[in-house]
């Protein structure tokens, strides 16, 4: 069974708060700030496609929140991203990885949304994360494996490989 020391246990619990202000940024701000929440050198994949660094990811959600204002009914969508499963190890105590199961829910326009099966993609995660000089921890790598895909046209065109 895996065993942390005193300082990684502590730093589980701050690592999880880094992971519930991602989902947080994702389902209220559609991403436009999750760059704050990375590296500089982060490298984000999304779909299999590679976004690296804040300008990049920056470009990635602003696209996205474009085609939301211009695709979506009232130019809203509605989502929430759950994780669970979590699996963390640390290489030293100033980075981790952590891998986890991600399941979310969306569709297009203002909340309740209604008629909703299932979800709209579950992946497996995994994140590596370092504490920076300042003493935050924030993400250098972000790859999703999508296991299952809904019937979400939106949803699929970033996140289905091509």
């Amino acid at each position: 069974m895996p065993r942390f020391a005193k300082e990684d246990a502590a730093s589980v619990i701050e690592l999880n708060q880094l992971l519930a202000l991602w989902c947080t940024e994702l389902d209220m701000n559609g991403g436009a700030d999750i760059a704050s929440l990375c590296t500089e050198d982060c490298t984000y994949l999304v779909g299999g496609r590679v976004h690296q660094g804040h300008d990049a990811i920056r470009g990635f959600y602003a696209a996205r929140n474009a085609r939301v204002a211009s695709l979506q009914k009232d130019g809203v969508r509605t989502q929430r991203h759950t994780i669970s499963n979590f699996l963390y190890s640390f290489a030293a105590h100033d980075a981790a990885t952590v891998r986890y199961t991600l399941v979310n829910y969306s569709r297009e326009g203002p909340p309740p949304a209604l008629d909703l099966v299932g979800p709209t993609i579950v992946a497996d995660v995994t994140m590596e994360i370092r504490r920076e000089a300042d003493g935050e921890w924030r993400i250098s790598l972000f790859d999703s494996i999508p296991i299952f895909i809904g019937n979400d046209p939106f949803l699929n065109a970033s996140v289905v490989p091509k």
